[in-house]
């Protein structure tokens, strides 16, 4: 199994990650988290820890924000 199918099986997800897939600033991704009271995983501490968050309460708040098109 290569790197990268390992990490897409993890169930955390990096803000970094975030700010990719959902193209935006990390602020933005900190700030939607925080609204949206995803569960942090802190690692480390202080400025230079490491965050993540639960992929399966992201993929949830992705459903929840999609909106269908209507004509």
């Amino acid at each position: 199994m290569r790197n990268i199918e390992k990490i897409r099986k993890s169930p955390y997800v990096a803000p970094k990650e975030l700010a990719r897939r959902w193209q935006c600033s990390r602020s933005s991704v900190d700030r939607i988290a925080r609204t949206a009271n995803f569960t942090r995983l802190c690692l480390g501490k202080g400025r230079n820890g490491n965050v993540r968050y639960l992929r399966r309460e992201v993929i949830a708040y992705e459903k929840q924000k999609q909106v269908a098109m209507t004509h």
